[in-house]
């Protein structure tokens, strides 16, 4: 059998050879599709742009349906709801910072406007992977997310409930560029809410506070939480933060009757879920905790011998090292941790996401379409 360092060197001199020039074209009108999460007859319109463009090129489109009408695409080089390799990207966006973000520009070498770097250069990366692979042996498909900025249920469901599944690993392209992500923390989102009595702020004796109950709960989880959970140098720990409080009205001489305080946890433990709401139970006396959002960590040994390859194929690619990381924000790596196969996490070159000056570079749509056709093909032979 010939060695795999070779067959990296063949498939990456093959891969070589490949026209990579990515798209710009069709970036710009995936870009100038408003697909921001919530609106998802826009989403809608960049899946359907997607599936267009693929098929012509031969690849194999399925589309599923949601029941409140959210489009999923499942693009494939071979038949199946089953592929040796699945790959993950999003087409929706998070909203445009002002109208002409959702546009195209170029400032000094970088293509700039709303979903370049998160995530429709990596759609668009992606597809020119999936073109590169028309008639070869390798098994590859993708899951076009459509509420990734929102919590990603639209790939959850493709995966648990349609059965779209990999045999040998997942690779999701929206993280860090020439780096292997092999972790990423999880998230909860819980809602505590405090009832009281409300009334006048000039006879506050006569009025049940639940201001003051909601904070004094509050101070208690914060100090008994930081002292279970020093924060690391490397930040590799279950943080926890408060990201919303509201209370019913604005007068400024009221006290409330409910006062609503939300966390958000960040954990490398799957047992800081139970944790935390225990916790609040215990903490806010009297409160009403309840979870709003839920995803798990993610983890897969840097030392799985796919991952190894992969690494080798991208540092044979880009001409030098690459280093392993793992992430700190939450990515579609969420939704298939129940299929039990290594799952990393990779980029396109780009910056500014969410921002006002998002941008991307034609160079690292190029070379990640690159590395991972050289990797799909080179896991084929």
């Amino acid at each position: 059998m010939m060695p795999y360092s070779i067959i990296v060197c063949l498939s990456v001199a093959l891969t070589s050879s490949i026209a990579y020039a990515a798209d710009l074209a069709f970036l710009k009108e995936l870009v100038e599709i408003p697909s921001s999460s919530a609106d998802y007859p826009q989403v809608n319109r960049a899946m359907d742009a997607m599936k267009a463009y693929l098929e012509k090129r031969g690849v194999i489109c399925t589309v599923e349906t949601m029941d409140d009408g959210r489009k999923l695409l499942f693009a494939a080089t071979k038949p199946g709801k089953e592929q040796d390799f699945i790959l993950s990207t999003h087409l929706d966006v998070v909203p445009a910072a002002f109208p002409k973000q959702y546009a195209v520009t170029e400032k000094d070498g970088k293509l700039m406007g709303r979903g370049v770097g998160d995530d429709k250069g990596a759609c668009v990366a992606v597809a020119e992977t999936l073109c590169a692979l028309v008639g070869t042996d390798a098994s590859v498909g993708c899951i076009f997310g459509a509420d990734e900025e929102t919590g990603g249920f639209t790939t959850t469901w493709m995966v648990v409930d349609k059965g779209y599944r990999p045999r040998k690993m997942v690779l999701v392209v929206d993280g860090p560029y020439r780096q292997v992500s092999t972790a990423q923390k999880g998230q909860l989102m819980v809602n505590v809410a405090m009832r009281g009595r409300s009334g006048h702020s000039s006879r506050p004796w006569l009025s049940d506070d639940s201001i003051t109950k909601l904070m004094r709960g509050y101070v208690k989880l914060r100090d008994e939480w930081d002292r279970r959970h020093p924060l690391p140098e490397d930040k590799w720990s279950d943080v926890l933060t408060p990201t919303v409080v509201k209370s019913e009205g604005e007068a400024l001489n009221r006290i409330p009757a409910l006062v609503e305080l939300n966390l958000n946890l960040r954990s490398v433990r799957p047992e800081a879920k139970d944790e935390l709401i225990g916790l609040c139970k215990e903490l806010f006396v009297g409160a009403e905790v309840k979870i709003v959002r839920y995803s798990p960590p993610c983890t897969t040994d840097p030392e799985n011998p796919l991952v190894r390859r992969l690494a080798a194929t991208m540092a044979k690619t880009f001409g030098g090292e690459v280093p392993f990381g793992r992430m700190l924000a939450a990515t579609d790596a969420r939704c298939f941790v129940t299929c039990g196969v290594p799952t990393v996490i990779l980029g396109t070159e780009s910056g500014g996401s969410h921002g006002a000056e998002e941008w991307t570079t034609e160079k690292g749509m190029d070379m990640v379409a690159k590395y991972l056709t050289a990797f799909f093909l080179s896991e084929s032979r």
